[in-house]
């Protein structure tokens, strides 16, 4: 009786035919399966302090702050507030200030538009004519009033302008 003997290679490379290293693979697979679970471990690490951080923190905590007195008042001392005259400039110097804020960040948007670009260039040629008109206007406003200076001092400005057809 003939006895066969076969060599069965179970795992590992086979060292006649050769093939995959299935050992380094495995090693690989272990190492990406670690980092898996430390980004695992560190997005719930995260999670759980972001749970434990207030939900919301104001970013305006004065206008918070100002919203909360004025919105827990009734309508009578509201009114009353809005009648004294340091809240009415207070109020009035802030709605400047915002205002100006306002036009600040909307005017790359309106210059940016076909239309608000059109209406400002139609603006910008109608403030060109008026300075033009107003220069004039000043200027002769000036020099009547040096040549009232000069050589009409013994009578009044109102009478001077009325020889000179001014009012």
């Amino acid at each position: 009786m003939m006895s066969d003997k076969f060599n069965i290679n179970i795992g590992g490379v086979d060292p006649l035919l050769g093939g995959p290293d299935f050992t380094a693979h495995l090693r690989e697979l272990e190492a990406k399966q670690k980092m898996l679970e430390e980004h695992k471990r560190q997005s719930a690490q995260m999670f759980s302090q972001m749970e434990t951080a207030p939900a919301h923190v104001s970013q305006t905590p004065i206008w918070d702050e100002v919203d909360t007195i004025t919105g827990n008042m009734s309508e009578s001392e509201f009114a009353e507030m809005q009648s004294n005259p340091d809240y009415q400039a207070s109020l009035k110097e802030l709605m400047s200030y915002v205002g100006a804020m306002q036009l600040q960040a909307i005017r790359p948007m309106v210059e940016q538009s076909k239309e608000g670009k059109a209406i400002l260039e139609q603006h910008l040629a109608t403030v060109k004519v008026i300075r033009k008109s107003a220069t004039a206007k000043v200027d002769k406003q000036l020099t009547l009033f040096k040549e009232y200076t000069e050589k009409y001092s013994n009578m009044t400005y109102d009478e001077f302008l009325k020889t000179k057809g001014e009012k």
